[in-house]
């Protein structure tokens, strides 16, 4: 595969998209591009004599999102990537590359293979740390909601649930670690962020 030409065929296609209102014009585009380095750090780290799908993974990754927004997306995403790569991969690279993405968000299936599990988490990661708060305010400004809005939605019981579930839906404990650590600094921030909403920071 020239990894080069088919990393053009998805700036092409995605970078100047909008997947829904709630986004910037090619969120899902620097999306899928670090969920493919998120899932190679991670299969180095997980399974490191374990590289002969770092290809796949690493197309399936920069196109899984490539139909966000026509839903089910897995679906759709899974055959549109068979029309845009049919001349760049070989009918056996492009079923894996398929069936990656066809799964992506389908999971807690003990069943799949690790290089499917680890673009799942992958997926999941980058939605939080800096990219949770980043979506939040986007989403806000979008709505017209104000700080206290977001605010509120923070200290709610939905927002807490959905960082049980995606936590849950994650297939490793480093993986976990991981969204720990990111959770950690998304806490810290909302703290200072409520703090000074408050006016309540020390300047000293």
């Amino acid at each position: 595969m020239n990894l080069d030409r088919i990393s053009e065929i998805a700036l092409n296609t995605m970078s100047h998209r909008k997947s829904h209102l709630q986004r910037e014009t090619g969120f899902v585009y620097y999306h899928c591009q670090r969920v493919a380095k998120i899932a190679l750090s991670l299969r180095k780290e997980l399974f490191p004599d374990e590289g002969t799908m770092d290809d796949i993974m690493y197309v399936a990754s920069i196109f899984h999102d490539v139909t966000k927004g026509i839903e089910p997306h897995q679906e759709t995403g899974s055959v549109l990537v068979k029309s845009l790569l049919k001349d760049k991969c070989s009918p056996e690279q492009l079923e894996f590359i398929s069936d990656i993405i066809a799964l992506h968000n389908i999971r807690n299936h003990e069943e799949l293979p690790y290089y499917i599990k680890l673009v799942q988490d992958a997926d999941m990661l980058d939605h939080f740390g800096t990219m949770d708060i980043w979506m939040k305010f986007f989403h806000s400004a979008h709505e017209e909601e104000n700080v206290w809005d977001t605010i509120r939605f923070w200290e709610s019981e939905e927002f807490d649930n959905y960082l049980k579930k995606s936590r849950g839906l994650l297939n490793y404990d480093r993986s976990k670690q991981i969204f720990d650590t990111k959770l950690k600094f998304e806490l810290q921030f909302q703290e200072r962020f409520k703090a000074e909403c408050n006016g309540e920071v020390d300047l000293n």
